[in-house]
């Protein structure tokens, strides 16, 4: 092939890459097309839009406020925790026949064992609950 071949070739091949990106740009324009909101229909989608953030907020205020009674359930039932355990720690301490009198009884047994306080002990730690 000479040069003015490809020389031919290539301003071809530029041209019809040319028109159809030029085709392409143009038919993208025209498929938009062109909205105007009226100012009765701005003010509606705008009015839709507060009462539609004020939905959000009173929910997000919703979850907050359970989230928070949640929270304070949590504390007393940590607070009752703490309770059962210094009150069967004193019992351990000072009144030995009462606490192996609590073991037995929480595992229904007719004699307090060894065995029976060291399952009571690892049914009941705060991690196992």
């Amino acid at each position: 092939m000479n040069t003015n071949t490809s020389l031919k070739i290539g301003l071809a091949t530029l041209l019809i890459l040319g028109i159809i990106v030029v085709g392409g740009l143009s038919l993208n324009h025209k498929d938009k097309p062109i909205v105007a909101l009226s100012k009765e229909n701005y003010e509606s989608k705008i009015r839709t839009i507060d009462s539609l953030q004020n939905v959000v907020d009173s929910l997000q205020m919703e979850i907050f406020s359970l989230e928070d009674g949640f929270d304070s359930k949590e504390h007393r039932y940590e607070a009752v925790l703490f309770e059962y355990e210094y009150g069967i720690s004193y019992l351990k301490d000072y009144h030995p026949k009462a606490y192996r009198d609590f073991h037995r009884i929480i595992a229904h047994k007719e004699q307090y064992s060894h065995q029976t306080e060291r399952e009571n002990t690892k049914r009941l730690t705060i991690d196992n609950l």
